[in-house]
């Protein structure tokens, strides 16, 4: 039911995020895309394979779209906690993926 990366957890019964004790409010893709992060934790996810996996098959998604919801995560699970290791990165030319600081 829950998922863990580092000191972030995403509980898929409750849909509650939390980092630390502090809960995060999440859109339903938000959730959704956070989701499949941490499910491929450590795997490089292209935005193609991300369209794919989060939004509906007949949905008209651009690559830009998924920059724009990578952006608003991490703005909600890594800018407000600048004392704590980014969780999600970019790797350039190749998409995104979730890891904790090792």
């Amino acid at each position: 039911n829950a998922l863990k990366v580092g000191d972030l957890e995403l509980d898929t019964v409750s849909f509650s995020v939390r980092r630390g004790k502090m809960p995060i409010e999440l859109t339903q893709t938000e959730f959704s895309l956070l989701e499949y992060l941490m499910r491929n934790y450590g795997r490089v996810l292209s935005k193609t394979n991300i369209i794919n996996h989060v939004w509906d098959f007949d949905a008209d998604i651009l690559p830009n779209t998924v920059e724009a919801y990578v952006g608003y995560l991490r703005n909600k699970i890594d800018k407000p906690f600048p004392d704590k290791p980014a969780l999600i990165h970019t790797v350039r030319g190749f998409g995104y993926k979730i890891e904790a600081a090792k």
